[in-house]
């Protein structure tokens, strides 16, 4: 899931606060260090405005990332972008997790004010659409009502998205340090650390499998209360990494010549388009399954290489 599909989840700012801290906390250049101060004043004042429950939550967690990201940089652990990315972002989440014990803020106070924001945005929605459909669409002109079939598809959506939102921000925080890191060494003079690679290269540690495993299992288990609720949201987290293992085979393949051709593409298209889940289903199969199979090693034995 890339940054842009679910950038609505928060700010932009959470994509310019770690770009400031990594210009300016790794050996800077004058320009480097300028610009990180030019970058986390834009930051802080934009944080500054007013904000709702659902806003500060938001803010919040862009504190608390961009201070685990500090702490991997500061321990010289910055050397490549998947293991900060994963220390950060699980060091944000440890964190995030002990603030909601002691601040006791519970996961249905989370869950209904991400609902309560995102229904407002569905509402505004369906009040555009009502007031875009001709008069023969509306029930008083005997037509069907598209009105009331689009708001309750929209609020099952919201709904969904409101019960997966912890997930969804541990991914598109993934995805917004993806964005910083390479945005890093663009900007950056000297940048410290390998740049991003390409798709098809993204891999991870095979031992997140049992993230996998120990979500899954904390989900299905009965009568756990909020803890099914966090297992099922961790499942969503590392269910996305696998799904982006699984694109990135493709990739290999496709770059090998494996695959491809305007019959692949087609099919590549009908699927994305009109079949999502089955397509997200199979690259979640082929991401799994890459942990034992390994499928590109095995790709470099039988394509030669040129």
């Amino acid at each position: 899931m890339s940054y842009l599909t679910i950038s609505v989840i928060a700010p932009i700012a959470l994509v310019v606060a770690p770009l400031a801290l990594l210009l300016g906390a790794q050996r800077p250049t004058r320009r480097d260090a300028a610009t990180a101060v030019v970058l986390a004043v834009a930051v802080v004042w934009v944080s500054l405005g007013p904000a709702d429950g659902f806003a500060q939550l938001v803010r919040a967690w862009m504190v608390l990332l961009t201070a685990s990201l500090a702490i991997v940089v500061a321990s010289g652990r910055a050397s490549g972008f998947m293991s900060t990315a994963l220390t950060a972002v699980s060091g944000a989440f440890g964190a995030a997790f002990v603030l909601a014990l002691i601040t006791r803020l519970s996961w249905g106070k989370v869950v209904w004010m991400a609902e309560r924001y995102y229904g407002a945005i569905a509402s505004s929605l369906i009040q555009t659409v009502a007031a875009a459909l001709p008069a023969g669409a509306t029930p008083a002109a005997g037509g069907p009502d598209l009105v009331a079939t689009f708001q309750t598809s929209l609020l099952a959506i919201v709904r969904l998205v409101s019960s997966l939102f912890p997930g969804l921000v541990l991914l598109q925080s993934f995805a917004a340090l993806a964005l910083a890191w390479a945005l890093y060494h663009r900007l950056g003079q000297r940048p410290q650390g390998e740049p991003l690679g390409t798709l098809a290269s993204f891999r991870f540690n095979d031992h997140l499998i049992w993230g996998v495993a120990g979500s899954l299992l904390v989900l299905v288990v009965p009568r756990l209360g909020w803890i099914n609720a966090l297992g099922g949201n961790l499942l969503v987290f590392f269910s996305g990494l696998y799904i982006v293992r699984g694109v990135a085979v493709l990739s290999a393949a496709a770059a090998a010549g494996v695959i491809g051709g305007p019959i692949a593409i087609l099919a590549a298209t009908f699927l994305t388009l009109f079949l999502m889940p089955v397509a997200a289903l199979g690259a979640l199969a082929l991401g799994l399954t890459d942990t034992l199979m390994d499928w590109r090693r095995r790709l470099a034995r039988v394509v030669p290489k040129p």
